[in-house]
């Protein structure tokens, strides 16, 4: 298996950066329906793996997603209300997919606040 170089031309996603950008185009809208999150994100320094993570709450339900620019994502849903917790890791490679795996989530948490 052959990995990516910086010499390779292969780019992997800015994830953080498109995290950065849906939260800021989505933060209101999430207000208005009662969801709340939060966004912060590693520093630029130079570090080879800058992240981005996001808090998400509703009701008794939260998750934290935390991705990073080389595709990598970590989520941990919480469930208050029956005291779950399931954590899970996922490999991203677009943009698309982030965004669809943020739909996803807002889906879970609206659930818990309707149940």
């Amino acid at each position: 298996m052959s990995y990516p170089t910086a010499g390779s031309g292969h780019r992997p996603p800015k994830l953080p950066d498109a995290l950065r950008t849906w939260f800021a185009k989505n933060d209101a809208v999430l207000r208005t329906r009662g969801i709340t999150a939060e966004l912060r994100h590693s520093p630029e320094d130079g570090r080879l793996k800058n992240s981005a993570w996001l808090t998400v709450e509703a009701g008794s339900r939260g998750i934290q997603i935390t991705v990073w620019n080389s595709g990598e994502a970590e989520l941990d849903f919480v469930d208050l209300g029956s005291g779950d917790n399931r954590p899970e890791h996922r490999d991203l490679q677009t943009e698309q997919e982030l965004h669809a795996l943020l739909g996803s989530i807002l889906d879970w948490i609206v659930v818990g606040t309707n149940g």
